[in-house]
């Protein structure tokens, strides 16, 4: 009993281990963009920025390795890929609108603040633009999807699975209230079906970073 309980604990202390992890990068941005007309600092902090993010891809990696349960099997399935990239469009209209219907928002508080990112300094916005459909997906995918439905719950299981990757995905995503939680919960569990279904990490990686470029697009249009 007593080591069912410490490997849980210890289960749980990697994944919150890798949460914190994931929400350092953006401090560099948030750094750089206090003083945006220095450039040896923008310089300096991208430097940094992208190191952090290499490094958090690494970890995750090896603990993505040793606790896999699919093995090296799952290849890349485009017709799963755009129909998981088609769920999320669907999911974020519906989500958006009862957003927009219930709270008056037209954007979620997660998105206001990436826009407040952008826009300060032209390296750290291409630097942080590149990394968002990049180093990002790679990231949030080995950590959300790799390593926390591999540590929790039996292979076969898909729907405890999903529902988990989606809590934690959606409480590493600022929100302001219960829809737009519930949008980045949506969010987390079809990445999750995506990857069970194919077996594959390629797979939600490429929903992930085709979902952020077409966001990341939309949001530098908007600025301009």
């Amino acid at each position: 009993m007593k080591s069912k309980i410490g490997s849980w604990f210890w289960r749980v202390g990697i994944v919150a281990i890798f949460f914190l992890l994931i929400q350092v990068p953006p401090m560099a941005v948030s750094i750089a963009n206090r003083q945006p007309n220095n450039q040896q600092l923008a310089v300096i902090l991208s430097v940094i920025f992208v190191l952090i993010f290499l490094f958090i891809i690494s970890c995750a990696r090896r603990v993505y390795r040793k606790y896999n349960q699919f093995g090296n099997s799952g290849k890349i399935d485009g017709r799963l890929i755009l129909a998981g990239y088609i769920a999320l469009l669907l999911g974020m209209a519906f989500f958006g609108y009862l957003n927009q219907a219930i709270f008056h928002q037209t954007e979620t508080a997660n998105n206001e603040i990436i826009k407040q990112l952008l826009d300060h300094n032209r390296l750290i916005t291409i630097v942080f633009v590149a990394s968002s459909f990049t180093l990002t997906p790679v990231a949030e995918e080995l950590i959300f999807r790799g390593i926390l439905t591999n540590l929790f719950f039996k292979r076969d299981a898909l729907w405890s699975k999903m529902v988990l990757s989606g809590l934690v995905f959606s409480l590493a995503h600022t929100s302001s209230n219960i829809i737009s939680f519930l949008l980045y919960c949506f969010i987390g569990m079809v990445l999750t079906y995506v990857y069970r279904q194919s077996g594959s990490l390629k797979n939600s990686i490429m929903v992930h970073a085709i979902n952020n470029l077409v966001a990341m697009s939309m949001m530098l249009i908007s600025l301009n």
